[in-house]
């Protein structure tokens, strides 16, 4: 008689592996106890301090303005993220953003966001970077409403998608930094008053062209301040 050994020993691993090990890392596909595992978590691409204060570029030095945003006409005032847009960071947002693995906006991502703007003075309202309609129905959430629901949660603030898409854009991904700025150029509005000190949340800055425009349409709707909170930033 064939010994059942073989299978019944690999169904009997399986069955451990799945009750120690139930879902896969978002960083690299593995099985973990955790949204991430050991291995990625040890290599999550954080940003360190100093970096620049008004726009969160890491810098050599702490400085006021880098050379990367000096003489750039920026609406908001200032912008934080805590990862770079690299490696395992990318590989959350596009859990997120591309998976609609929603679980990493309020274990994963809120955490480390708000780490990055913990210190800071308390904020009126959160406000979401709004996606076109068009957009939103093909993919069927917009990922920064969701990480401004749970930021604002962990921050004890109000939470309002104040801000509109008016007009369709191009995706920005293939872009130059001033396509960037012409593409987004008037398309957002604000929808109600906004008041005292707004934070402005999306999921990955790159050139600040979208989060600029925005705090540019807050501000000239009553914000006294727009201060910017993303997940991660190019470097």
């Amino acid at each position: 008689m064939r010994s059942r050994s073989g299978p019944i020993s690999g169904s009997y691993v399986k069955a451990l592996t799945d009750l120690f090990y139930p879902q896969r890392c978002v960083g690299c596909g593995g099985r973990a106890s955790d949204l991430l595992c050991a291995g990625c978590h040890g290599v999550l691409p954080v940003i360190e301090p100093p970096v620049c204060r008004r726009c969160g570029l890491p810098t050599a030095f702490d400085t006021p303005v880098c050379e990367d945003c000096k003489g750039r006409d920026l609406s908001f005032d200032s912008a934080r993220a805590p990862l770079r847009y690299e490696g395992v960071g990318e590989e959350i947002v596009r859990a997120l953003k591309y998976r609609a693995y929603l679980t990493v906006a309020p274990r994963l991502a809120a955490p480390l966001m708000v780490g990055s703007v913990r210190d800071e003075a308390g904020f009126d309202t959160v406000v979401p970077v709004p996606l076109h309609r068009s957009r939103l129905a093909k993919r069927g959430f917009n990922q920064a409403a969701v990480l401004a629901q749970e930021v604002a949660a962990s921050l004890g603030a109000k939470c309002a998608e104040a801000l509109r898409a008016v007009r369709a854009t191009r995706d920005q991904v293939e872009l130059t930094a001033s396509e960037r700025r012409d593409n987004v150029r008037d398309a957002f509005r604000v929808e109600g008053p906004v008041r005292g000190r707004v934070l402005l949340v999306d999921d990955v800055l790159t050139t600040g062209a979208t989060l600029s425009e925005c705090a540019g349409a807050l501000k000239e709707a009553g914000a006294g301040e727009v201060h910017c909170l993303s997940l991660c930033r190019a470097c």
